[in-house]
């Protein structure tokens, strides 16, 4: 009975240190995902692209939300997301990204939704210059309806979380339908791409006074954007866990949809084994997850690698869970100023 009680509190003493280890982690992604859109808005993002910063944000909302769902690996891609949409927001890239529409009868039916007419009117608005006349309310819907894809994709579906994105992606892109429609109703530039004004409402003094000059404006300091996402190994292996690729799959999105985008890993290890040979294995879990990125289609030269072997700790080594913690791999993915 004395062992049973024994083994029982170490279990429970095991799952309080996982559990503050991993809201150490989500707190510092939530943290990760609201500084992408502050220093992006900053270096006037907002202004060079609404519809992509709008992403960014909304990216950012729902990283934020999957972390208080304790969605570890899904906060982190989203907040990758966000990244990558706050660089073409500052790069002043327009136009539409690309969306997974879904028209899959066996995933609409284990998710019990019939996308058929959120897809149509998706559809209708990024045909019809959507972007042009609700940047914003699109944006909101086209990332609503991401995070919806992503929660029907997985094995263990959260209802809630499907129904809230489900209900915002249809919330989201019923508005912008109404403002699409009211600025074809009305002839609106960001639909005809022409401004209409009567010579007759010209004030007399614009017909016969040059316009003053307005004095330049300096552009917004831009600032580099930043964000980190982390792979963990079993014991003396240096192979990716399947779980983890479609975080990599994410970066490997995002660097190509963003050529001043870099990647730095740093492989790392448990305190088990001399320096030597742990120093070997970190610099391998670093080139593994290079190798990956190369695999699919990005260049060397765009990739560091490091590998700290028994160093720079996150979590004690007295425990399994505070070993496995430390075996990892973290990419530090940076959009270089264009100053």
């Amino acid at each position: 009975m004395k062992k049973i009680l024994t083994v029982y509190l170490v279990c429970i003493f095991s799952a309080v240190v996982c559990a503050q280890e991993y809201s150490f982690n989500i707190m510092d992604g939530i943290n990760e995902a609201l500084r992408i859109v502050e220093v992006a808005y900053k270096s006037g993002a907002e202004e060079k692209d609404k519809y992509h910063f709008e992403k960014a944000r909304a990216y950012s909302d729902v990283s934020v939300y999957l972390a208080s769902e304790q969605d570890g690996i899904g906060s982190k891609m989203f907040a990758i997301k966000s990244m990558s949409s706050a660089s073409k927001a500052l790069g002043g890239l327009k136009g539409l990204d690309n969306l997974d529409i879904i028209e899959n009868k066996e995933l609409e039916k284990v998710s019990g939704l019939n996308l058929r007419e959120i897809n149509e009117r998706l559809h209708y608005l990024r045909e019809n210059k959507g972007d042009n006349c609700a940047p914003q309310e699109l944006a909101r819907a086209e990332v609503a309806y991401d995070a919806l894809v992503y929660e029907m994709k997985k094995e263990k579906i959260n209802q809630i979380a499907l129904m809230k994105f489900y209900n915002d992606a249809v919330n989201s892109s019923l508005i912008a339908q109404e403002k699409l429609r009211s600025a074809i109703d009305n002839k609106l530039e960001c639909y005809t791409g022409k401004v209409e004004v009567p010579k007759a409402e010209l004030p007399k003094e614009y017909q016969t006074t040059k316009k003053e000059e307005k004095p330049e404006e300096k552009a917004p300091k831009e600032e580099p954007l930043m964000v980190t996402a982390r792979i963990h190994f079993d014991f003396d292996r240096y192979n990716i866990k399947r779980d983890y690729i479609p975080l990599l799959n994410e970066v490997v999105k995002t660097l190509k949809e963003n050529p001043n985008v870099r990647v730095r890993i740093e492989g790392y290890t448990d305190n088990i084994g001399t320096k030597a040979y742990n120093d070997r294995l970190a610099l391998k879990r670093a080139k593994a997850v290079k190798d990956y990125l190369v695999k699919h289609g990005i260049e060397e030269s765009r990739i560091d690698t490091v590998g700290f072997g028994k160093e720079r700790y996150i979590a004690e080594n007295r425990t399994s869970i505070g070993r496995f913690t430390n075996r990892r791999a973290d990419f530090i993915i940076l959009r270089l100023s264009s100053q």
